[in-house]
């Protein structure tokens, strides 16, 4: 989940207008490990982020890598290399017009991040969008780990009401090494 799941669901929050804030729930934990116990990772997973407004994100491991946007007049997917695909005859192949949302666009990170150095430009996803994504991806190996629906403040940065799972947001640096305290 922390590792492409981080793109998509990046993709998903932006798509979302969430880049500012992140769930206030993660549930439907569904989640098999390795039968051998080779490695901590979940094998297969599969988990609903839910936001304060009620939109959803179903990240799940399957087959097919991507974003999938699901509304009431069909479906948009957007994989990785630019790919979109979408249910709506017509929908991607037609121009956007003047007073459309055009989303900031790049075709090379490198370039991009060149540029914002050179130009004073914030990249197509700054440390912050970085942060939030990266954050959901970890609640639901939060989630997994624990087996149960868990709450989120994403204002506060915290697990509400659940020590356990709490835990897992934090751990002892092995010595010398540690983060700064800045409270």
């Amino acid at each position: 989940m922390t590792n492409w799941g981080a793109h998509y669901i990046d993709v998903a929050q932006w798509g979302l207008d969430k880049d500012e804030t992140g769930p206030v729930e993660v549930s439907n934990v569904r989640v098999e490990y390795d039968p051998q116990n080779r490695f901590e990772v979940p094998a297969w997973s599969e988990v609903t982020f839910k936001y304060a407004d009620g939109k959803r994100i179903i990240c799940g491991q399957s087959q097919r890598d991507g974003t999938c946007f699901e509304g009431v007049d069909g479906t948009l997917w957007v994989g990785g290399s630019s790919a979109i695909q979408c249910s709506v005859r017509g929908a991607v192949e037609e121009p956007l017009g003047v007073d459309d949302v055009h989303l900031y666009k790049s075709d090379n990170h490198h370039q991009n991040w060149y540029d914002c150095i050179r130009f004073g430009k914030y990249p197509v996803s700054d440390v912050e969008n970085g942060h939030r994504s990266a954050t959901v991806c970890n609640l639901g190996n939060i989630a997994c780990r624990v087996g149960r629906t868990i709450k989120w403040d994403p204002v506060k940065e915290e697990i509400i009401g659940d020590e356990e799972a709490g835990k897992y947001l934090h751990y002892q640096y092995r010595a010398p090494w540690g983060l700064p305290d800045l409270g």
